[in-house]
């Protein structure tokens, strides 16, 4: 309906716009006049019926809308001219005024957000509307700014009638200075030529100059302050917004598709469970390949952003163990890490890899703690050996005995030497 409106409304003005340049003059009704009243009185209907079908539906909230009022005031403006003014001859003033219902199509630009076609159309109003503020802070800027030259070039030029009203210019004519810079509204309508470059230099610069060489230099201040400064401002303000609404549109749409694919992603695991014909709540790699034959997984996998590949390669770091299963609420869990964004994907990826490391070194815990209880119970073996088996065969426990010493035998090599040294410590 918004864009029959929307075709409705536009067509109005190049309708008009064709009688006006083709249609006979305005008069009183006669046969060649026929088809342009007769397509006035379609418009007139078909912008009625719009205004009763959307009357009906707002009720109360209609009136509450300016651009409603508006656009009621129009259409009966137009139903009075087409029925009573134009049958009395003096038809056609009002109805001219219909065309500022076109207008009302840029409110409907909003609806081409969601046509990918239109994203170009939809950024270049975006930044335009917001960069009316800063525009017109730089509007003002631009005004102060032409309102206090065109002060002094009033001063400087257009009051010199003894420096421009004595002869011919450069080129052989006498040139207007009082037409250019005879009061200050003139002088601020000039520079405003001069500011946008057109025809400044022939028209007026050239003959200022040729008069007054020291003016050139304000010329020349005058357009790097206004041509080369604010109004690159004003296309910077410009492009800054349009960029500022693309990264915007960009962010809404990252946004809509999270969305989808957190939606593929419960749908994924619903169909999962579906699968999973033991009721363990576990699904084994070849039960995914057998549910990925299914075109709705496929589908899943698909708006996901993962291949079966990819998700072989989850599979096998969520499989810490090595059983070749793993639970079905973590792989849709690690699924809906993958699709939160650049950084949601480095995490989850960290995430598994940090649990699979984890998972390997509590295996080597239990291997060193079984490694432990090995040798424990070897070395109980070799003391039950030591004591028992090799005593009974050789009579030696295992400890070592000292001989006693002899009576008759000399002093030992030790107690002699300790004489020895007593001796000659006396000496």
């Amino acid at each position: 309906l918004n864009w029959w409106v929307v075709a409705f409304t536009s067509s109005t003005p190049l309708v008009t716009a064709r009688e006006m340049v083709l249609g006979p003059a305005p008069g009183p009704p006669s046969q060649d006049r026929a088809l342009w009243m007769i397509l006035e009185w379609m418009f007139c209907i078909a912008f009625a019926t719009e205004m009763v079908i959307r009357i009906r539906c707002g009720r109360s909230a209609f009136f509450f809308d300016l651009w409603n009022v508006l656009d009621l005031l129009l259409v009966c403006a137009a139903i009075f001219d087409a029925l009573v003014l134009t049958p009395a001859g003096v038809g056609g003033q009002i109805r001219f005024l219909t065309v500022l219902r076109a207008l009302r199509a840029v409110r409907l630009v909003k609806l081409v957000r969601m046509f990918p076609s239109f994203r170009e159309l939809w950024l270049l109003v975006g930044g335009l509307v917001n960069s009316i503020r800063a525009l017109c802070w730089v509007g003002l800027v631009v005004l102060i700014v032409l309102y206090v030259c065109s002060i002094v070039t009033t001063a400087e030029i257009g009051q010199k009638d003894d420096v421009y009203g004595v002869g011919p210019s450069y080129d052989g004519e006498v040139w207007p200075y009082k037409k250019y810079f005879g009061s200050v509204f003139a002088s601020m309508f000039t520079l405003f030529q001069v500011m946008t470059l057109d025809a400044w230099c022939d028209d007026i610069v050239r003959h200022v100059v040729f008069r007054q060489p020291v003016m050139g230099i304000f010329v020349v201040i005058f357009l790097f302050m206004t041509a080369f400064g604010l109004m690159n401002i004003v296309v910077g303000i410009i492009v800054e917004n349009t960029l500022a609404a693309a990264q915007i549109s960009d962010g809404r749409l990252e946004e809509r598709k999270g969305e989808a694919k957190k939606q593929a992603v419960e749908r994924l695991h619903e169909v999962l469970v579906k699968s999973d014909t033991n009721r363990t709540g576990e699904i084994s790699i070849q039960e995914m390949r057998a549910a990925n034959q299914s075109q709705i997984v496929q589908e899943q996998f698909e708006k996901i952003g993962l291949t079966f590949e990819e998700v072989t390669e989850i599979f096998k770091l969520l499989d810490y163990e090595q059983r070749g299963k793993v639970e079905v609420v973590r792989f849709t869990a690690a699924c809906r890490e993958l699709v939160g964004g650049s950084k949601r994907r480095d995490l989850a990826q960290v995430e598994v890899s940090v649990g699979a490391l984890a998972q390997h070194l509590e295996h080597l815990d239990q291997q060193f703690s079984r490694i432990e209880k090995d040798i424990s119970e070897l070395t109980g073996m070799t003391r039950h050996f030591v004591h028992n088996t090799v005593r009974v065969l050789t009579g030696f426990d295992g400890s070592v005995a000292v001989p006693p010493r002899s009576p008759h035998s000399g002093p030992s090599p030790t107690h002699h030497n300790s004489a020895s040294s007593t001796t000659s410590s006396a000496r």
